[in-house]
């Protein structure tokens, strides 16, 4: 390794036509043009152009290693992230908006029960300067993208985020990629931690807020599923029970019924329903999908749909959970990774 490139300067290579650089302490390869590469100087003074650049469009998706990261808004956008911007996409005109607060890559996403308000959560950066910042979520509005709060005290990246639903949406909890995972609850428009606790030392998928009980957070990921109550600043945990249901390798997604009931989706393809209030298991859907349940997502009218990854199936189903249809993305699509 050269000295130069040990101490992040750019790296000029006339035989292959490419300038290396460093942004925002990344390695970015730059290509020149092939009419200006015999003539080009790395450090020969140049005057910035007249014009300046405004992001018109982004292509692609952050679904790899993300779920639970598009949403529909009322304006009729879409918003999902990739890189460290969120999209606001709204199809029927074609048009993007872009909210670009965020110093690096975006790994998680939430609405508020307004509908307006966003919270994205990113990994550690560093700034213009080439300083580190520390990872921490944002809170924004969707209509205007002007930023409201910024939550900070986390490691690594925050990976989870979830408002509280019943109470106004006064809460936001969420999930540090450290090794102990950390989940955090946040009274937000005050910027102040209510309570911490360490989640799992083993990966975190998901955290959500129970729709109907102000108290209650779902946490899942690898081989195992909690439940959190918070009284006052205090969080507790039950485990869920699996007694002779096998215990899946990840417990993917999670969703809740109409009537209180928290729905999984695990790596094994069962939808497991769990008794409102309880961390026992009600029953189970067994074979829903051929392979992991990435998502599942409850409708207003009491359905359920789910989004399977091997057979890349998107299967509806019934209140009692008899399938009422089912529909396969494309091959060249690839799996579903979540709905919405």
């Amino acid at each position: 390794m050269s000295k130069a490139i040990k101490h992040k300067e750019a790296v000029f290579s006339a035989d292959d036509g490419y300038v290396r650089m460093f942004l925002r302490g990344r390695p970015v390869t730059m290509f020149l043009p092939q009419e200006v590469t015999d003539s080009y100087q790395l450090h020969s003074p140049a005057t910035l152009p007249p014009h300046k650049l405004k992001m018109d469009w982004v292509y692609g998706y952050r679904g790899r290693d993300c779920r639970s990261n598009l949403y529909l808004l009322p304006t009729g956008e879409i918003v999902y992230f990739v890189a460290s911007v969120v999209v606001l996409y709204n199809m029927e005109e074609q048009l993007q908006r872009h909210y670009v607060g965020h110093s690096d890559d975006v790994k998680c996403l939430a609405v508020h029960p307004d509908r307006v308000t966003i919270a994205t959560g990113q990994v550690a950066g560093n700034g213009r300067d080439g300083k580190p910042l520390a990872p921490h979520a944002r809170v924004w509005d969707s209509v205007s993208l002007n930023t409201l709060h910024i939550i900070g005290g986390f490691d690594r990246a925050v990976t989870c985020l979830s408002f509280s639903q019943s109470n106004g949406g006064g809460y936001l909890c969420a999930v540090d990629d450290s090794n102990e995972h950390m989940l955090s609850v946040w009274d937000w428009p005050r910027e102040s931690r209510v309570s911490e606790v360490k989640c799992s030392n083993e990966p975190v998928l998901a955290a959500s807020f129970h729709p109907t009980e102000a108290n209650l957070i779902v946490t899942c990921g690898k081989s195992h599923i909690l439940f959190w109550t918070l009284e006052g600043s205090v969080l507790t945990k039950k485990q869920g029970i699996f007694e002779k249901q096998e215990k899946p390798k990840y417990v993917l997604s999670v969703t809740f019924s109409q009537n209180g009931d928290v729905i999984s989706g695990d790596s094994s393809g069962n939808l497991i329903i769990w008794g409102k209030g309880t961390n026992r298991i009600r029953s189970v859907v067994a074979g829903a999908h051929e392979g992991g349940i990435f998502s599942v997502c409850m409708r207003n009218d009491g359905t359920l749909l789910s989004g399977g990854g091997k057979d890349r199936k998107l299967i509806l189903w019934d209140q009692q959970y008899r399938k009422l249809q089912e529909s396969e993305v494309p091959e060249a699509f690839g799996p579903v990774r979540t709905t919405a």
